[in-house]
């Protein structure tokens, strides 16, 4: 499988900021306890796992994977050197995350993570995630390092 990557537009990145703002909202709305601290993957999962519960209206529920997946996802371009990027093959083009280009090629699909999350009635999933997909990338990382010594 052959895929392209391209660099984000400004609508885009404009996008990405709203849907960060909107994870905000969401949280205060489903996790009323976390809306003072800032935005937290524990806080996002503890709301993501309410409204999970809460029975959510059908129209509602792309609109919460992308502001869950987004969330997720800028969490790991803060703090793990990951990169938004549109990244196409022979089945379309998506919104992803990128780390270690030519050195691991490591790509996420946040909203695509959420949503697989969302059709199993998966909870509790964002924090263990990040952790795993940070240990996953420092692997990598350093492993290339022991291979290609400076």
């Amino acid at each position: 499988m052959t895929s392209t990557t391209s660099p984000l537009t400004a609508d885009e990145k404009t996008w990405i900021e709203d849907q960060s703002r909107a994870a905000i909202q969401f949280v205060a709305s489903f996790s009323p306890s976390d809306s003072n601290e800032q935005l937290t993957l524990n806080a996002l999962d503890r709301a993501f796992s309410n409204w999970l519960a809460s029975n959510p209206a059908p129209e509602t529920i792309n609109g919460v994977i992308d502001i869950v997946g987004i969330a997720f996802g800028e969490s790991l371009v803060r703090q793990c050197e990951f990169d938004w990027a549109i990244v196409s093959d022979e089945w379309g083009c998506d919104l992803a995350i990128l780390a270690l280009p030519a050195q691991g090629d490591v790509t996420v699909f946040p909203r695509n993570f959420v949503a697989k999350r969302w059709e199993s009635g998966e909870a509790n999933f964002l924090e263990r995630a990040f952790a795993d997909i940070r240990a996953s990338v420092q692997s990598i990382r350093e492993g290339s390092k022991k291979a290609n010594p400076s």
